[in-house]
């Protein structure tokens, strides 16, 4: 079913969820394993499927992270303010702005990851379940999206020692009380397309591209090596359309591909001169992004510039 067909559609029937009648069956939020990070303002399409493939295309074009794997979703929330005057009444000042603490046991990469999304004021946050069950809010135009997320903060690394594993931690204030209170938007993970598992759903791979050879006049292959940021791992089976290659400003991607060893590509490109500019990075020329899906798999590279010699 559509996204438009499933927002606060709880699994054992329908019925009107926003009064403080009980009839009926109550959505509940359980522990959250996984936060999905988009842009801010970036609203879910409700004519679109939520699957896979939806979800990934929002990773590729769109620039959602995912952050899988929580261990510890620790709510740091404040008090609500008051103010009690002379004669004992009490005055409701303000609401405290929600704000949570996320721990992972994804490694250090993950952990320079979380440093490189530190912002304010830049992405929204749709929370996962254990369950699979996804909770956002309403958009202005009504639709599903993420609450809006003031400060994003990684903390420092907590080192593991003989009692306890290595830590990495990500903090994160949202800046709209009400987004939760009255504008929340719950759907069950009985609603989504039959296999999706929202919970599975992994991040983009980070890929380190080097050149094995200094680009030289006259070359028309250029020898790159692919290898995952995570673990040094070669990253197997690209061919030439998953990459974009860039000579002094202008678009000439390579024609060809072969991976003579595992990693190793030998890519078929136009005739390089000295001196001129040159840049590589992955790329999905098909559809245009700089995110490539291979088996399911998502992977995006660093830019690799080069003078050629």
């Amino acid at each position: 079913m559509a996204i438009s067909d499933i927002k606060n559609l709880v699994s054992c029937g329908s019925g009107d969820v926003l009064g403080t009648g009980t009839k009926g069956c109550a959505p509940f939020f359980k522990k959250v394993v996984a936060a999905w990070l988009l842009p801010q303002g970036t609203e879910f399409d409700d004519a679109e499927t939520l699957n896979l493939a939806y979800v990934q295309q929002l990773q590729a074009t769109n620039g959602m992270i995912v952050l899988n794997g929580i261990q510890a979703f620790v709510d740091n929330t404040g008090d609500d303010v008051t103010e009690e005057l002379e004669g004992g009444t009490k005055v409701y000042i303000r609401g405290a702005k929600y704000e949570f603490s996320m721990d992972f046991i994804n490694g250090l990469a993950y952990h320079a990851a979380l440093h490189s999304i530190s912002s304010y004021n830049s992405y929204d946050a749709v929370l996962v379940d254990r369950e699979g069950n996804l909770f956002g809010t309403t958009s202005q135009t009504g639709k599903f999206k993420g609450f809006t997320i003031g400060m994003l903060q990684a903390s420092k690394l907590k080192f593991g020692d003989d009692t306890t594993q290595q830590r990495e931690q990500i903090m994160m204030q949202l800046l709209n009380r009400n987004e939760v209170d009255s504008k929340y938007i719950f759907i069950d993970s009985s609603q989504v397309e039959d296999g999706f598992d929202a919970t599975a759903v992994d991040g983009v791979n980070e890929v380190v591209l080097s050149y094995t050879a200094a680009p030289a006049n006259t070359d028309t292959s250029l020898l790159v090596k692919a290898v995952r940021k995570q673990d040094g791992k070669p990253v197997e089976g690209l061919v030439f359309g998953d990459f974009t290659f860039i000579a002094n400003g202008a678009t000439s991607n390579p024609s060809g591909a072969t991976e003579p060893t595992a990693g190793n590509y030998d890519l078929t490109v136009a005739s390089v001169s000295t001196n001129d500019v040159i840049s590589l990075s992955i790329y999905d020329v098909g559809n245009n992004n700089p995110v490539i899906d291979k088996t399911s798999v998502l992977y995006k590279s660093n830019t690799l510039v080069a003078t050629v010699v």
